[in-house]
């Protein structure tokens, strides 16, 4: 009976922490670019019986087992573009297609999907609160808002034609190796590749969280929150009964 306390408490753990990430998912359902995350929940198994052998004890074979204890796995990230949308800003832009936006910042080179841009206050084309934006040539100075973009992201002056910068596309061979980050970025230590994606000018890709989805999640999550603490409170209770009942009795 004692050991439905292991299978009860890891799972009011592991639903707390799934429930943080559905919560971060939900809060970024109307952030651009966002990649919504998955708590992946694993069983950790304790083995109960084994056969050894008579004679020979190296070839141990496992004949039984039980699962006590869920844990986490991992959180995996879904990368799947979300939705582009017009936008009517001139430094909003997006990828149509795999890849992501190199921006620099103090701490290294960072990558991103969301193409919300703005202007520093030296007249830079920035990630507001992350860093400049990386083009083929280096961080891209505009000092204007009034540009135009070909779908290769070369930016012109509107007034003269001069172009000002190119942006730059960047993809990798293996998602596993990015790491997200606060701020809807990814850091990395592996190799950049170029990638052939489009840039869409005044749009910008929306976040793949689906809020529907991450309420259905989030319910039947709570559900099971629920029902292990619970389950938890009438083991107390037994366990009480049975500690009066089976104590000295004399």
């Amino acid at each position: 009976m004692f050991q439905g306390f292991y299978t009860l408490t890891s799972g009011v753990l592991t639903q707390n922490r799934n429930l943080n990430v559905i919560s971060n998912n939900m809060s970024n359902a109307t952030t651009p670019g966002f990649k919504a995350d998955r708590f992946v929940i694993s069983d950790f198994y304790n083995e109960m019986i084994i056969r050894t052998g008579n004679k020979n004890k190296s070839d141990t074979t496992r004949i039984g087992g039980m699962s006590l204890i869920a844990g986490g796995d991992e959180t995996a990230t879904d990368y799947e573009q979300g939705v582009l949308s017009v936008s009517t800003s001139t430094l909003d832009f997006s990828i149509a297609g795999d890849g992501f936006f190199p921006i620099q910042t103090d701490n290294g080179t960072v990558y991103t999907r969301n193409g919300n841009f703005s202007l520093d206050d030296q007249g830079y084309l920035c990630l507001p609160g992350v860093g400049r934006v990386l083009g083929e040539n280096g961080t891209i100075y505009l000092g204007t808002d009034r540009i135009a973009v070909d779908q290769n992201g070369r930016i012109f002056n509107e007034a003269t034609g001069a172009q000002l910068g190119a942006l730059m596309v960047v993809d990798f061979a293996d998602y596993a190796q990015l790491d997200k980050e606060n701020n809807n970025v990814f850091t990395t230590n592996a190799n950049a590749i170029a990638s052939d994606a489009e840039i869409e000018w005044k749009t910008l890709e929306n976040s793949n969280a689906d809020p529907v989805e991450q309420m259905t999640r989030m319910m039947a999550s709570q559900r099971a929150l629920q029902s292990s603490a619970q389950i938890l409170s009438i083991y107390d209770s037994l366990i009480s009964q049975v500690t009066s009942k089976l104590g000295p009795t004399g």
